[in-house]
């Protein structure tokens, strides 16, 4: 989609709020108990410490880091700096290293179990962090085993994406990418389809069998998918819709296509066995 509309989200956990602007050192602060247990239980590496006020009891979040091995600390009338003062914390806060939520391509790509039943997401230039948000929360709810993020060009993890995730960008791999272009040919290489979600894709995402491995790419808000990597896709696809409607934002249209994807995977909607 090449529409800028903006999305309402529905944020389900708590605030969470950035300490440093810098990708590479990024810490940010989580806030309340439900996006705590869900930081130490899915990425237990990226919680650095955790602060729980004085007499709050919450043996969960302890048994937790105690296991993950992160301290955890006295939270007082004094909030950890950077945390700012009108924060609606309940007690309890996290901080979270933002590098340590990003997987390396390789060794992601290396480890992934692939079958008819695997999906990946592939963002190309998306520069609005309240779209990269949204979009790792639909690839958690519709079962896809990787979000892809390049390096360069291409809005970071935050803490506003983070909070617009709902939290989800715990729960779903995000995987630090180099070269686009590169990674969508080592991918064919490894047996995925790529689709290329355009708005004028000859085809429309509602006839797609979505039978093989399959790697979907969003481009940009405004240029859309890149020409270089549009000529590597195996098929353009896109979502039909009412002729008065110019077009769906990047973030509704991967909602609405990875849906469609899911329709053809009930299995994947299943989520891991614990």
């Amino acid at each position: 989609s090449k529409n800028t509309a903006n999305v309402k989200i529905d944020n389900t956990l708590s605030l969470v709020y950035t300490a440093n602007n810098r990708m590479a050192q990024e810490k940010i602060y989580i806030f309340g108990k439900h996006a705590l247990v869900e930081a130490l239980r899915q990425t237990p590496q990226a919680v650095e410490e955790v602060f729980l006020a004085v007499g709050l009891d919450d043996e969960e979040i302890r048994k937790l880091a105690l296991g993950a091995k992160v301290p955890v600390a006295k939270l007082g009338s004094v909030l950890p700096s950077g945390v700012d003062k009108e924060a609606v914390h309940q007690g309890a806060i996290g901080r979270v290293n933002v590098e340590r939520l990003m997987r390396p391509y390789r060794e992601f790509a290396d480890g992934l179990k692939v079958g008819p039943d695997t999906a990946l997401v592939l963002l190309g230039e998306v520069h609005d962090p309240q779209n990269v948000g949204a979009i790792i929360r639909s690839a958690a709810a519709f079962g896809i085993a990787g979000v892809l993020i390049p390096e360069h060009n291409q809005a970071q993890i935050t803490g506003n994406v983070i909070k617009v995730s709902a939290g989800m960008a715990f729960r779903v791999p995000l995987v630090s990418v180099g070269n686009v272009n590169t990674v969508v040919r080592d991918m064919k290489d490894r047996g995925f389809w790529i689709y290329g979600l355009d708005e004028e894709g000859a085809h429309s995402i509602v006839d797609e069998k979505f039978d093989v491995p399959t790697m979907l790419v969003l481009g940009n808000e405004a240029k859309g998918i890149r020409v270089k990597t549009r000529e590597l896709c195996d098929i353009l696809v896109s979502i039909p819709m009412n002729p008065e409607c110019e077009s769906l934002n990047v973030a509704a249209s991967a909602a609405v296509a990875l849906f469609a994807w899911s329709a053809k995977h009930p299995q994947a909607l299943k989520g891991k066995k614990k």
